[in-house]
């Protein structure tokens, strides 16, 4: 697929400031998503709920030396 279709931008990025989801949270939000900006998911490390089990990450490190 080519890329020569694509215009050229015409200024600069825009950051886009974004918190944790948890109002008593003053973390950023570096994990998440947003389907808009009225609708924003993103949380910290330590609030994001799709973050890896635990138990299920050291399983996969035992699996991987065993084999």
């Amino acid at each position: 697929m080519s890329d020569e279709s694509r215009t050229a931008l015409n200024g600069p990025t825009k950051l886009y400031i974004h918190w944790c989801s948890i109002p008593s949270c003053r973390e950023w939000g570096g994990f998440g998503f947003s389907n808009s900006r009225g609708e924003p998911h993103w949380w910290c490390w330590e609030h994001y709920p799709h973050k890896p089990n635990q138990a299920r990450s050291e399983a996969a490190e035992i699996a991987e030396v065993l084999r």
